[in-house]
């Protein structure tokens, strides 16, 4: 009974540990997607060139043929929103970090040590990923 309820603890902590790493992992291939993905920006004569912009526009938004003035209005609205995101981005990497901590409280010693070469060995294939 112990050692079902062992594997059963083993099998949803590396569920966990594998669904944080896959999505941890396709952030930067987002981020990479989108960097490919700019417009060159027009210029016309007379006029200076925009400043290059950190933020973007939302998914689909460049297709629409905004206006200057709608372009200016999203950039203010996500610049409002954007220190509310970023702090509610950090509390949930805290409450997940406080979580996974709690759930390794869990575990016996040889469990941790288990957990530790799995880590371990995604955090190689990551690295060579990396390298290609």
């Amino acid at each position: 009974m112990l050692k079902q309820h062992a594997l059963k603890m083993i099998a949803i902590l590396s569920t966990v540990i594998a669904f944080t790493v896959c999505t941890a992992d396709s952030i930067p291939a987002q981020q990479k997607e989108g960097e490919s993905a700019k417009p060159a920006a027009k210029k016309t004569e007379g006029t200076k060139a925009p400043a290059k912009r950190k933020v973007r526009l939302p998914n689909h938004y460049g297709k629409l043929n905004l206006t200057d003035d709608q372009r200016e209005k999203i950039y203010k609205i996500q610049k409002d929103y954007k220190a509310q995101i970023d702090s509610l981005k950090k509390q949930l990497a805290e409450i997940d970090a406080k979580k996974d901590a709690e759930c390794a409280e869990v575990l016996s010693a040889s469990q941790k040590s288990i957990l530790g070469e799995i880590l371990e060995q995604i955090e190689k294939k990551k690295a060579a990923k990396k390298k290609n």
